[in-house]
């Protein structure tokens, strides 16, 4: 099957730590489900190239942030920027993480960055054409795959 525009490689979340062992920055943006919670583990960054930077656009319970201090603190990572982190609607990120100072943690902003639509209006938007769509029996946007988990 042809890949998507824009792709040059895809791989099965099987070949991951292959992937790693050839990247110099990993960009974390899968959804949360069972299988992908934690999938940034420790042997995740151990097949990471030294000096790696890992970027974490996705949900915070994807990395494992002990895990990823760890390889910070041994020097085998570069760095980290965290756009989210585990428990992030529950309260301020934990100490270590906050002020360690290979981590850049942002203000869960990543779709402004990237110039994706933003904005109080978007759900809205997106609401009233769900709507019109459900109404005139048509195809709705953005519909939750309950087996997959997103």
């Amino acid at each position: 099957e042809p890949l998507p525009e824009g792709f040059t490689r895809m791989e099965a979340s099987a070949s991951l730590l292959e992937v790693l062992a050839q990247s110099d920055a990993v960009v974390v943006s899968c959804q949360l489900t069972k299988e992908t919670q934690n999938i940034m583990n420790a042997a995740a960054f151990a097949a990471m190239r030294p000096g790696g930077i890992v970027v974490n656009v996705a949900r915070g319970e994807i990395v494992d942030e002990d895990a990823l201090l760890d390889a910070l603190d041994r020097g085998h990572l570069k760095g980290a920027v965290l756009d989210v982190y585990a428990g992030e609607t529950s309260g301020p990120p934990p100490e270590r993480l906050w002020r360690h100072p290979k981590v850049l943690i942002t203000p869960h902003n990543s779709p402004r960055v990237v110039g994706m639509p933003t904005g109080p209006g978007l759900g809205i938007s997106i609401f009233c054409e769900n709507l019109k769509a459900y109404l005139d029996g048509k195809e709705m946007k953005n519909v939750v795959d309950w087996t997959r988990g997103y």
